[in-house]
């Protein structure tokens, strides 16, 4: 199995180029200046029309708060994003302590699963107090995948921590991102030995079709269950 290239996108233009140039999929956000927010849905609509499979983030906020009311207000575009059809929602909540927010992770979860939605926990892991004890906790409640750079701002300084959190949570699938590039990118992929890999890609399909071209060199890695 080729390692999955996921690429994110935030324009109608983009997510065409992005998916023109291989990636497999596409995860749709709006100001990617911010670390995502929630898209608007005519960008994910034109994101479906390409052959890439589509992830959205769920984020209303520049923090990793979930809100007063506890992520609620993000059930919503949750179902709209769903009744379009995508395939997964990304997203995650930390409390001010910067624990993980249990209660609000937990609802936009079970909402997501009643839609056969893949459910993704964003970069919100690499702010947590305790990443060790965020990635056992979101084994526990059973996200399908975890999006990191290993608690520092590129995956290249984060790389051991990456593999820390691997290891303490193991039946996750880990995807490494974060300043992700094709200079890097043979050397993180013997490193890491991921399944998927994500980049902005710096906004290039150029640099797309780069990434794509070195993880169809190097077959898939199987985690260990």
């Amino acid at each position: 199995m080729n390692i999955q290239v996921e690429i994110c996108v935030e324009s109608s233009a983009f997510s065409h180029a992005a998916a023109q140039a291989g990636a497999d999929r596409l995860e749709v956000c709006d100001r990617l200046d911010l670390d995502g927010l929630t898209p608007q849905p005519q960008i994910v609509e034109s994101a479906l029309a390409t052959n890439a499979s589509v992830v959205v983030m769920l984020r209303d906020r520049i923090d990793f708060f979930a809100g007063d009311d506890g992520a609620t207000s993000l059930l919503g575009p949750l179902r709209d994003f769903a009744s379009l059809g995508v395939q997964g929602v990304v997203f995650g909540f930390l409390q001010a302590d910067g624990h993980l927010d249990w209660d609000s992770n937990r609802r936009l979860l079970e909402a997501a699963k009643e839609h056969d939605l893949e459910v993704v926990f964003h970069r919100a892991i690499d702010a947590a107090f305790d990443p060790l004890l965020a990635a056992a906790q979101l084994q526990e409640l059973q996200f399908d995948r975890v999006l990191s750079a290993g608690g520092a701002s590129s995956i290249l300084e984060g790389s051991e921590q990456f593999l820390r959190m691997q290891a303490e949570a193991p039946k996750l699938n880990w995807m490494p991102g974060g300043g992700l590039r094709g200079e890097n990118m043979a050397e993180l992929l013997e490193t890491l030995q991921p399944t998927d890999v994500h980049s902005s890609a710096g906004g290039d399909p150029l640099e797309v079709e780069r990434l794509v071209g070195l993880c169809r060199s190097i077959k898939g890695f199987q985690q260990e269950d």
